[in-house]
């Protein structure tokens, strides 16, 4: 079915436009597993380092397996070398209650992100975090 492109003396929505900017876009879901240490150290839990203009809308944590409140962070190297706060958030406290999924949106860019996770208190083992995400080229 051809795409509808509005004509002059027609109103572009901002429905049309992104109709026509995602129309043909693939994009590769991934799953995996992060292992989260016992101990109550900041660690790089996941880092994402594209090669080109890369969508990321939204990575799941999947934080059933965490037994104390865990300090998830958000990092961007914004200069291309520093990695910098962005966000910061406390599972469960500043999420729904009895949510054990946390998504963690980002945004369209070419440049390294991470995502720390910091335990208040020793888990006493490490813990399993699946997670999931769905990326696109945007090159």
């Amino acid at each position: 079915m051809p795409l509808h492109i509005p004509t002059l003396g027609e109103r572009v929505t901002e429905a049309d436009i992104w109709t026509y900017a995602t129309r043909n876009l693939t994009g590769i879901e991934a799953t995996g597993t992060i292992a989260h240490p016992a101990g109550v150290g900041e660690e790089d839990s996941l880092e994402i380092s594209p090669a080109e203009l890369i969508d990321y809308p939204i990575i799941l944590l999947d934080m059933n397996a965490l037994t104390q409140d865990t300090t998830i962070r958000t990092y961007i190297k914004i200069d291309d070398t520093n990695y910098r706060l962005i966000s910061s958030a406390v599972f469960p406290t500043d999420f729904p209650t009895n949510a054990k999924g946390v998504p963690i949106e980002l945004y369209p860019m070419s440049v390294d992100w991470k995502i720390t996770l910091q335990s208040g208190v020793t888990e006493g083992v490490s813990r399993d975090i699946p997670f999931r995400h769905v990326r696109r080229s945007l090159a």
